[in-house]
């Protein structure tokens, strides 16, 4: 059995779809995909995905570093 995406990764989560984009392009340099998503109006979806992965993979390690449990 497969993991579930993350709501802010998958593309079939509605709040992903073209309701949210802002019709300006993604921030990210290089990427030239409509931005705007639920969780961001500057980022699409592939960007804002690995841009949330970074703050988790961040804030996991703020919290090892300062002894406390997830």
């Amino acid at each position: 059995m497969s993991a579930q995406p993350e709501p802010f990764a998958d593309p079939a989560d509605p709040r992903n779809g073209p309701s949210y984009h802002t019709g300006a392009e993604c921030v990210e340099p290089g990427c030239q995909k409509p931005a705007g998503t639920k969780w961001s109006p500057h980022w699409c979806r592939e960007c804002n995905a690995e841009r949330m992965r970074r703050i988790e993979r961040n804030l996991q390690d703020l919290r090892a570093r300062l002894g406390a449990t997830p």
